[in-house]
């Protein structure tokens, strides 16, 4: 009897599971098979693939002059736009946490950014960002500042886009927010008992509580922004002097653009190793810096 009832619940189980695997299958294990499979191959999309072996890769690293820019350009915001995001986020969280007036209108406030459509944002951003007319440089000219080239300058196109990424950690703060409520207030008490002011608490009991959310926000975070597409996209083309040429502009522009698509698959596997080994060793060194509530 038992036996039919834990095979029945089994057959439940797989049943459910059914549509989320298949869905699974379809929808990202073959496309990735047929794309490691079409990187082996010289495929314009319009005449049948040619076998080429490991001519794409190795063109990749030999001869592709833009590659070595585009991952440069790429882990530079995506460095800066995790580092950055990270500290603001949770700097608000802090903020937000406190008993303000009107904390639920600001909370909401900070929110909004995130679910404002991204081209609309981006296309807000190049407005304030203009080097003649722009709202950020008529403020700059006001205080007597030099202005800035910002999207159009070779060295301030990738800070200008990682300000804008920070401007829209709406779900960072929400999900630090969360996690700092969460925070035992028995601990925070001990340490007040014990002598120790705000900073002791934040030191000592907030931040080691809350390592667990920095170490999701982290990877979450950084596996978003090294797949950054739509500013360079709709805002800089890869420029100025291809310094916002990120890795995943570069696949689509050789993939669509340039009719290359077997290189562009060769170019995302590439990417997506690059992506799995940082993910494996920022799952690595965790370790040695997460703590738990047990610990």
């Amino acid at each position: 009897m038992r036996k039919k009832r834990s095979s029945k619940n089994n057959l439940v189980a797989y049943l459910c599971l059914a549509p989320a695997l298949l869905g699974l299958f379809i929808l990202t294990i073959i496309p990735m098979i047929g794309v490691i499979i079409m990187s082996f191959t010289e495929w314009t999309g319009f005449h049948p693939p040619t076998f080429i072996q490991f001519k794409n890769y190795i063109d990749i690293f030999t001869k592709d002059f833009f590659f070595f820019k585009s991952a440069f350009a790429t882990l530079y915001f995506a460095l800066g736009a995790v580092v950055s995001g990270i500290i603001y986020s949770f700097a608000v969280a802090m903020l937000l946490n406190k008993k303000i007036p009107f904390r639920g209108f600001w909370r909401s406030v900070y929110f909004i950014p995130y679910i404002v459509p991204a081209i609309a944002s981006n296309v807000v951003w190049s407005w304030l960002y203009d080097p003649n007319f722009g709202f950020i440089n008529f403020v700059l000219n006001k205080l007597g500042l030099d202005k800035s080239l910002f999207l159009q300058g070779e060295h301030s196109v990738i800070p200008s886009l990682i300000a804008m990424t920070v401007w829209s950690s709406g779900s960072l703060i929400v999900i630090f927010l969360a996690g700092i409520q969460n925070v035992p207030r028995s601990y925070l008490e001990a340490v007040e008992i014990d002598g120790g002011n705000a900073w002791h608490k934040f030191k000592v009991i907030t931040i080691p509580m809350m390592t667990p959310i920095i170490f999701f926000n982290f990877l979450m975070s950084m596996v978003a922004n090294l797949q950054v597409y739509v500013p360079a996209y709709t805002l800089t083309k890869g420029g100025p002097n291809d310094r916002s040429l990120f890795i995943v502009y570069l696949i689509w522009r050789e993939g669509f653009l340039r009719n290359n698509m077997g290189y562009a698959c060769a170019l995302s596997v590439i990417f997506f190793v690059f992506i799995a080994i940082i993910t494996a060793i920022v799952f690595k060194v965790s370790n040695k810096w997460m703590f738990y509530e047990g610990k």
